[in-house]
Parts: structure tokens; sequence; C-alpha cells
């Protein structure tokens, strides 16, 4: 916006930083999948990547039963780092699955693995079900929340097939291979 220039420079910023964490990242993923580091850096290199600031409202009246503040969903791309504020209210489903609630860490990120990096293993990294609900604290339950997730997406072209380090022997892939798009 014109009444905040600033923004434009520190946004741009924040978001070569998040293009660096994410390629080191996957650098590590790729060495954790047993692969060369520099495994994913041409699928990732042109990637539509996405940085959102995510404003939840103060409320003045509590939730409705089930009523939630984003309904469970996963993330299409490789990976998702989120800085969340205090206020909390993120949730993930584990493997019993039961919903647990994301601690807020000052000065930390929350990293979820996406759908795309969950074909490229053959779901041996599975992707992330999440949600935002309203804190069970009263007092953040009512309090604005604000959230900035980054996306970190394969390129257009990338092909997304089963890795053969996912696979034990005598595995099939559970996914056809698709391009990234």
């Amino acid at each position: 916006p014109a009444a905040l220039p600033e923004l434009e420079v520190a946004w741009t910023d924040y978001y070569r930083t998040m293009i660096e964490l994410t390629n080191r990242l996957m650098s590590l993923c790729a060495r954790g999948l047993g692969l060369a580091p520099d495994f994913f850096a041409d699928k990732i290199d042109q990637a539509p990547n996405a940085l959102r600031a995510i404003n939840y409202p103060e409320r003045a009246t509590a939730p409705l039963p089930g009523q939630l503040r984003a309904g469970a969903h996963t993330d299409y791309g490789t990976l998702t780092v989120l800085r969340q504020d205090a206020v909390g209210g993120l949730e993930v489903l584990d493997l019993t699955q039961n919903w647990v609630g994301v601690e807020s860490v000052p000065d930390a990120f929350v990293i979820n693995i996406g759908d795309l990096m969950a074909r490229w293993t053959n779901d041996r990294w599975q992707s992330t079900l999440h949600r935002v609900v309203d804190p069970p604290d009263e007092t953040l339950a009512r309090a604005r929340r604000q959230s900035m997730p980054y996306f970190q997406n394969a390129n257009w072209s990338a092909e997304i097939a089963c890795l053969p380090t996912c696979l034990a022997p005598g595995e099939r892939p559970k996914y056809a291979p698709v391009l990234a798009r």
C-alpha cells in the first residue's frame, strides 16, 4: 500500500530469505532421502512460491460449536514454512487421528510437508493435515491471530514421480507421475 512504502522492502527481503531457507531445507530433505544434496535444486529453482500474511480478526463473541478459523486441509506444494504469533490455534492431525495443538515458539518456524513431497516420497513423508481453531484460553480465543506462511513449490515443469529411494523391494509407487503444474 502507498501508505506503507517500507512494507515492500521488508516483504521482498523476507521472501528472498524464505527462498534461501527452503532451498537449504530441500537439500536436507534430499540427504534424508538418500539423494545427492542438490537433487531438488533444478526442480525448485523457478517455482511459483507464495508468501501470505493471514489475519484472523479479534472475535467479539465465542465461535459456534464446530466453527473453525481455517478448516482442515493439506498444502499443495513441497514445504510450508510458517511463522505464527503467540496466540496459537494451529493444530495437526497426529498418527492416532487426534488433533494436537502446535505450540507457538518465539522466533521459530513450523515446517509442514506438502502434497508434492508426499507424492515424491510415496507417502514415506506424509502431507500434514492441519487446521486453525480458537485456542482454549478464553483471552487468546478472542484475540487477533496473525501468521505468515511461505509455500515452497516445485517448478511447473517438474515431474513429480516416486523417488527410487522411497520404494521398498517389490513395492510399487502409489501415484502415477504428474507435472507439478
